[in-house]
């Protein structure tokens, strides 16, 4: 698209008919690449292109021509109508003004594309756990500027703790902020929810940054949240007639997935921590059955006993 905008720009400001050549030595390609835009320019957008008798090409300027906006991939289209539906919830008295010019933006490079209606399309969040927003950016303030935070963190089991972290990046993941840093007191990379720190304070040290190779390496290789080196192998054999949406579900992105016949689908997941792909599992039901390892195996019988248990009593 970008050489297209290229020999756009080149034929508007041309006043005199160009080469080829002339067109491969400014965007830097081959004859073949030339003539492939200059189709393309006249299929896709009928550009009014016109040869001279040398075959040097102009644009016809009574055609008063203009190359349409860029055409967005579904998911940049996505991305942009989930910016709009989140910044349009975050207007209050002290951003209003230029968030409400971000949402014009976004709402006139939709329009480009045909998409006028913003209301027709929805975003249900689930299971939110906001953060409080002094906290937020309090923490966002300190990413920005490398400083360290002190951090007054309540566990999931109810345990307070005092930290001082290095912030290396927020994330927000299934509809909740996560602080990834390297924590101090622990000497390594942790993960805080945001909605569990309940004190946050920028420090006067600059904050440690960690090998950014190696931190990519930490937070790519193992499913979900629960990053680190991914030693486990996980094979699930999914039931396609109980859950057929998972045959184009991605879990991770070095999975494997294989077909044994229409009915029946076998994963292969890497995982570290075997949390949360234990709580995709079980989501599944019996659509669902862990192959291997016989850990994980044994860690969802155990979970399906303690549930049946709740169940074979009274109420």
């Amino acid at each position: 698209m970008k050489r297209l905008e290229q020999l756009d720009q080149i034929l508007q400001s041309r006043r005199s008919p160009i080469t080829v050549e002339q067109l491969m030595d400014q965007l830097n390609c081959s004859k073949a690449t030339v003539y492939r835009r200059i189709n393309e320019l006249k299929t896709h957008y009928q550009a009014p292109i016109l040869q001279d008798d040398e075959h040097r090409y102009y644009y016809d300027k009574q055609a008063q021509f203009a190359l349409p906006g860029i055409r967005f991939t579904a998911e940049e289209a996505q991305g942009l109508l989930m910016a709009a539906d989140i910044l349009n919830k975050l207007q209050g008295d002290n951003l209003s003004a230029p968030i409400a010019r971000i949402i014009r933006a976004i709402s006139g490079l939709l329009a480009e594309q045909g998409i006028t209606n913003q209301k027709l399309i929805q975003f249900i969040p689930t299971l939110v756990r906001k953060p409080q927003p002094a906290i937020f950016l309090t923490i966002l303030t300190a990413l920005q500027k490398n400083k360290k935070i002190q951090l007054h963190y309540r566990s999931r089991q109810g345990q307070h703790s005092e930290r001082l972290v290095s912030p290396q990046h927020l994330s927000y993941y299934k509809n909740n902020w996560y602080l990834d840093a390297w924590c101090h007191l622990q000497a390594g990379l942790r993960l805080f929810a945001m909605e569990l720190i309940e004190q946050a304070t920028v420090d006067i040290e600059k904050a440690y940054l960690h090998d950014k190779q190696q931190l990519r390496e930490h937070y790519a290789n193992s499913y979900g949240l629960f990053a680190g080196d991914a030693k486990n192998q996980a094979r699930i054999r999914i039931d396609l007639n109980k859950a057929p949406w998972v045959a184009n579900q991605i879990w991770h992105s070095q999975q494997k997935t294989s077909h044994q016949d229409k009915h029946s689908a076998t994963i292969e997941i890497p995982y570290h921590h075997s949390a949360e792909l234990m709580s995709d599992i079980l989501q599944l039901g019996s659509a669902a059955e862990v192959l291997a390892p016989k850990k994980l195996r044994h860690q969802i019988q155990q979970e399906l006993q303690i549930n049946l248990q709740h169940y074979n009593q009274a109420p």
